[in-house]
């Protein structure tokens, strides 16, 4: 691998993981039982599992049992998240 494609590598992989680990915090703050319910490792009743940021792609449960599935939010998820591990690269490389 060239040296000079080493830092934006770095920024790419950072970014993409910084991403990634909001979408976690994101699933669990918009869970009924947080992470676990959205694993359906939990013992809740009647709780509502979602995941996907910016938008939601993933919907499940609740009292009046629902399953929704987009797969274009998530493919806007996954463009936003390779757009802004590409800026975060490209802004490493620029600050190398």
């Amino acid at each position: 691998m060239p040296l000079s494609n080493r830092p934006f590598l770095i920024g790419f992989a950072l970014t993409l993981a910084l991403f990634l680990a909001v979408n976690l915090i994101a699933a669990d703050i918009q869970s009924s039982c947080g992470l676990p319910g959205l694993l359906h490792m939990a013992g809740c009743d009647d709780d509502i599992s979602r995941a996907g940021f910016p938008l939601v792609f993933y919907e499940e449960g609740g009292f009046a049992y629902r399953n929704n599935f987009s797969i274009g939010a998530l493919g806007v998820d996954v463009f936003c998240g390779l757009g802004l591990a590409t800026l975060g690269g490209m802004i490493v490389r620029g600050l190398w």
